[in-house]
């Protein structure tokens, strides 16, 4: 299964930095299973800017593409303050959050949507937990 996350925001919120990080080699190969035929790909996009204010997430199932589209938003004012470990966190964290969440709203036939939202939950989970451990992160 494809499972791409992209953003759209503005350079100086620091998340293409994030993105850059995120987007790892290891990212594919934990994805790489068979989940089924109702679902093939899913794409999130991580809405980070000073210019989308109050602006409700998309949400999208392309029942055609076999392809399940979402925006996840992190608030402009607060994200640009983070360190740079910080911002890593808050990303995982919103994934780990909001992902799950809007996946399983989805009736798809023929998706194992439980296993995939566990292999989800795993590869992100390690991610966050090999962050070093700052007091802010901590607490």
């Amino acid at each position: 299964m494809d499972c791409t996350i992209t953003g759209d925001c503005d350079h100086d919120s620091g998340l293409p930095d994030v993105l850059l990080w995120l987007n790892q080699p290891e990212q594919e190969e934990a994805f790489a299973k068979d989940y089924g035929e109702g679902l093939a790909s899913l794409a999130v996009i991580l809405v980070c800017s000073k210019h989308i204010v109050d602006v409700k997430p998309r949400i999208r199932h392309s029942k055609k593409e076999k392809r399940l589209y979402m925006d996840i938003m992190l608030v402009y004012t607060e994200f640009v303050l983070l360190t740079a470990e910080n911002k890593k966190a808050r990303v995982l964290e919103a994934l780990l959050e909001d992902v799950p969440r809007i996946v399983r709203k989805y009736k798809f036939a023929d998706f194992d949507t439980e296993l995939f939202i566990s292999d989800f939950n795993r590869y992100f989970s390690g991610l966050l937990a090999a962050l070093p451990r700052t007091p802010a992160l901590a607490a």
